[in-house]
């Protein structure tokens, strides 16, 4: 789905309006959703490397809260690498 195109004029306001719709608590999940099936409409196979890329970003963000001094550094830039 390009940004210029039809699908993409009637996906964003449907999102936008399920956004306010949603209760907040479950505004991420919307937004994780709405970003899986956008990615989803190029190349549907390319979900799995979005999905890995979802889970290693997930955790590392959880490590790096955790940890203190120089761990979290490291865990920040095994993150970045794993994303490239």
């Amino acid at each position: 789905m390009l940004f210029n195109s039809v699908d993409f004029l009637i996906f964003f306001p449907v999102v936008t309006i399920l956004y306010f719709l949603v209760p907040q608590n479950f505004r991420w999940f919307l937004l994780l959703l709405a970003s899986c099936v956008f990615y989803m409409f190029f190349i549907p196979a390319y979900i799995f490397i979005l999905a890995i890329t979802i889970l290693i970003d997930y955790f590392a963000g959880i490590w790096i809260e955790r940890s203190t001094g120089r761990k979290k550094k490291i865990y920040l830039v095994v993150s970045i690498i794993s994303t490239c």
